[in-house]
């Protein structure tokens, strides 16, 4: 291979392992001369690697006669290589309405989701972003503002995502596509300055490059070192998360701990606190949350539902909606072998159904290990997943006495302010189980229980 795209895209797929021989790969082709690139290049080596391509086209449906003659185009592109072809519709500005996002922000979900969709399980995507896309995302990062991750540019990889372009110009798309004599679509749109990414490429970048003539070169050797000290980032931050964990539940971490990381570290480990559960982030937030570790409190970080708590030893994310969690009844006998109840933001319980345990006559058997399953047989009337009530109290395998639910959790290390959000199953008789505790004395399985069903906390 000879011209730069190709021996720059070869050498992203062997250094970093983008594809592997037999690979069912779904490429996502605009009809634009970047994807039109890729998919020519793919192609050329699809018999080499045997993969299996599927060319993906996406209609938005917002360019009219436009989007029907890149619609044709890819589609006849297919055919002469003789490759399956898949196309999807969409309305991206319903979706934008419909989702409250932009009509960019719509349209790229449906892409994506249109393109894991035809690759399948197992599959992989492949997408046309190249240097120049990723210098632009820069940019747009650090006049909205940003820290050192929307510094690294577009990634590599992320999942089953991969851009085997991403060290290739521009010009070195179309120098390639001219030695070919491949034509390709321009999408008007893209020569507007309409939209906040096209003023950049057509307005800032070519000042810049009048400032520095090899200033794309300059971003391409900055990029990679920006990208290896945000993964150095991201390891230390995994680090100490492990490190600092504490309640049993809650993801409760050590405060001064915390306090004492690097200050990227520490702020990196706060903001995976929200990423967790999807909450918005920003500076201002962030500069909110190390205040509260520093002095202590209660902050509110969204919608007067969740709170960043910071107390005593431990600082926490918790969820503590107006009017608490409502309860959700349980039915027993569970109609079918696995149910999964919602409970309050993020986090799902899974019952799952069991027969009798049989336990090898060599082993004793051990109540303590079994702490997350209840006896079916002892449930008494209706069954209910809630919050702790007043005068709740609960018998653990290693609890000499029946103890107050909140007495119970201070023993085992879980931080008053966390206690609201953890889920409790009752029935008419009282607690049958809690989070962080297991299940109370009586409704414990033995050694002549029936069936019997596993509670599992999943956050999502």
């Amino acid at each position: 291979m000879s011209t730069p795209l190709e021996q720059k895209a070869l050498l992203a797929l062997r250094q970093y392992s983008l594809f592997t021989q037999g690979d069912r790969i779904a490429v996502g082709v605009s009809g634009g001369a970047d994807s039109v690139a890729l998919l020519r290049f793919l192609a050329a080596l699809r018999e080499e690697y045997r993969w299996e391509l599927i060319v993906c086209h996406i209609h938005h449906g917002l360019r009219g006669a436009e989007a029907d003659r890149d619609e044709q185009f890819v589609r006849e592109l297919a055919g002469k290589l003789g490759l399956p072809y898949a196309v999807r519709h969409i309305d991206a500005a319903a979706l934008a309405l419909e989702n409250h996002l932009s009509v960019e922000e719509a349209g790229r979900d449906a892409r994506y989701a249109f393109f894991a969709e035809t690759a399948g399980e197992g599959g992989r995507i492949a997408t046309a972003h190249t240097l120049d896309d990723t210098i632009e995302t820069v940019l747009m990062n650090l006049v909205r503002g940003t820290g050192l991750h929307g510094l690294c540019g577009i990634p590599r990889t992320r999942g089953n995502i991969a851009r085997p372009l991403l060290d290739v110009t521009r010009a070195e798309v179309e120098e390639y596509l001219a030695l070919l004599g491949q034509p390709y679509c321009t999408d008007s749109t893209n020569l507007s300055d309409d939209y906040t990414r096209n003023r950049i490429r057509h307005d800032i970048l070519p000042r810049l490059c009048e400032l520095n003539p090899n200033f794309t070169g300059a971003m391409a050797r900055m990029l990679p070192q920006l990208a290896a000290q945000w993964a150095l980032t991201e390891r230390l931050a995994e680090s100490a998360a492990q490190q600092l964990q504490g309640a049993a539940c809650g993801g409760a971490l050590d405060r001064q701990g915390l306090l004492a990381l690097p200050e990227p570290v520490c702020d990196r480990l706060l903001l995976r606190l929200l990423e967790r559960q999807g909450l918005p982030r920003s500076a201002a937030v962030l500069a909110r949350m190390k205040k509260t570790l520093r002095t202590g409190g209660k902050l509110d970080v969204a919608e007067r539902a969740w709170y960043f708590i910071a107390e005593g030893g431990w600082a926490a994310l918790s969820y503590q909606p107006p009017g608490g969690i409502p309860p959700a009844l349980v039915p027993f006998p569970l109609p079918q072998k696995a149910v999964t109840l919602p409970f309050g933001q993020q986090k799902r319980i899974k019952l799952t159904l069991c027969n009798k345990i049989v336990a090898k006559q060599s082993e004793k058997f051990n109540i303590s290990l079994l702490k997350n399953e209840v006896d079916c047989d002892k449930i008494i009337g209706n069954s209910v997943l809630r919050t702790r009530r007043p005068g709740d109290r609960i018998r653990t395998a290693k609890a000499g006495k029946p103890l107050p639910l909140g007495e119970a959790w201070a023993a085992a290390g879980i931080p008053a302010p966390l206690r609201p959000a953890l889920a409790v199953l009752a029935d008419d008789s009282g607690v049958l189980w809690a989070e962080g505790l297991g299940c109370d004395f009586r409704a414990a399985v033995t050694e002549k229980t029936g069936q019997y069903v596993i509670i599992e906390c999943q956050e999502e």
